[in-house]
């Protein structure tokens, strides 16, 4: 396959020196290799524009047999449309630093555990020149893959997927208590007041669907309080972001869905799951990821049904790896992450009438920047089509955002102070 501007270095030096530094052979010879982009199919979840697959066929003193490797080379645009947006943002920067820095960290710390628990691909090796970029495993070699973002996670799949993100968020949060300043490059989420400028898209998107209500099949009464939402819908995710749960920070994903989860399978039964693509991370409260999680991944069956066994899947794990681990702040307990989770219920509302309905269908690529630094002010986005598709789905979100009292920007604080109240009574 022709190389673009990005790959242009690939070739036989180059892939004989990766192998000879990074995997200890010798008398490397390369006997054939390929190029290609990850593909925009569903189950690919390299399909990002700057990302490649390495295929390479070699011979070496240690190995004279041939031997098939394949690698997957995520590279910072030097051609298209995101050159520009990308020399003015730090999420490739990010994501090297996660990588080389925090998850070997985060792995240390877990392994008190007396175990080991992979959170991401193997970073192989990462250049600054002649481009920035950072050549990891190929999961799919081992057996790991995506499922279908149009079907939805099962509940074993949404649990799995919870209990590994515990996992990440534990660590996290004792390597946080105590070294924040290791955390300083990981202040600024998707919601950020500096951001502000970068975030229309999310009131546009929510004046969308309160014009089009009767078209979604959505009565006047929650219509007209959709109408009232975009005004304070920026300010409210973005204290969201700024939150940490009563003095718990961790590390959250920050586009936590479930492309960006592969799981791995042995003789169909679940056993695993990875995390990929840790550009859009960020320090705050646990609920940030629970959030996005919760309203673009699972099934819509399976939210409908089993919302709360999720959560407490998740709390439980997490609570029970703060002992393990030895954290030294006070745990929060499973009733203030509910209350906490319906303080913020706005970022909730937000996500999922703006951001998952892209993430439930084969658009998801055209789901708006996560990271606003990365941002088009000329990209127009029509949401209407994706919100008819989920029309019956939004639907019944709706009736359970009302009667939650999260339709009404400020209810939810009242009705807070009403249970807190008759819990200490």
């Amino acid at each position: 396959m022709p190389k673009t501007q990005e790959t242009k270095f690939v070739n036989s030096f180059f892939l004989t020196n990766l192998i000879q530094s990074q995997y200890g052979e010798s008398e490397v010879k390369i006997k054939a290799y390929d190029v290609e982009p990850a593909t925009a199919e569903i189950n690919d979840p390299y399909a990002r524009s700057s990302m490649n697959r390495i295929l390479v066929k070699y011979v070496s003193k240690e190995n004279p047999a041939e031997t098939v490797m394949t690698f997957v080379a995520k590279i910072k645009p030097v051609e298209g449309k995101l050159v520009e947006e990308f020399k003015k943002s730090d999420v490739f920067d990010k994501e090297i630093f996660i990588y080389k820095n925090v998850l070997p960290k985060l792995m240390t710390v877990i392994s008190k555990l007396g175990g080991a628990v992979e959170l991401a691909p193997q970073l192989i090796h990462s250049w600054d020149v002649p481009s920035n970029l950072m050549v990891l495993e190929d999961l799919t070699v081992r057996g790991y893959s995506v499922e279908n973002q149009q079907l939805g996670l099962n509940l074993e799949q949404s649990k799995m997927a919870l209990e590994k993100l515990a996992f990440f968020h534990a660590a996290s949060a004792v390597l946080i208590d105590q070294n924040p300043k290791d955390f300083a490059k990981f202040s600024k989420g998707t919601f950020h007041v500096d951001h502000k400028d970068k975030l229309k898209y999310f009131t546009d998107a929510l004046t969308v669907v309160a014009e089009n209500a009767s078209t979604l099949g959505i009565d006047s009464n929650i219509a007209a309080k959709l109408k009232a939402l975009p005004a304070k819908a920026l300010q409210k995710a973005i204290d969201s972001y700024c939150s940490d749960f009563h003095g718990l920070k961790v590390l959250c994903h920050g586009d936590f869905w479930t492309n960006n989860i592969m799981y791995k399978y042995n003789n169909n039964e679940l056993v695993d799951a990875i995390f990929v693509d840790y550009q859009n991370c960020v320090v705050g409260s646990p609920i940030i990821d629970l959030m996005y999680f919760l309203t673009s991944s699972p099934a819509y069956d399976v939210l409908e049904k089993s919302k709360d066994e999720l959560i407490f899947t998740y709390y439980e794990t997490l609570a029970l790896l703060l002992q393990r681990l030895s954290y030294k702040k006070p745990v929060p307990s499973m009733m203030t992450l509910q209350v906490d989770m319906l303080k913020h219920g706005p970022l909730e509302v937000i996500l999922s009438l703006t951001t998952a309905p892209f993430l439930r269908t084969k658009h998801a690529q055209n789901t708006p920047a996560i990271q606003p630094t990365l941002y088009k002010d000329d990209k127009n986005v029509d949401i209407k089509p994706i919100l008819v598709l989920h029309a019956s789905a939004i639907g019944k979100q709706l009736k359970e955002y009302e009667l939650r009292g999260l339709l009404d920007w400020g209810a939810a604080e009242s009705k807070i102070k009403g249970l807190m109240g008759r819990f200490e009574r």
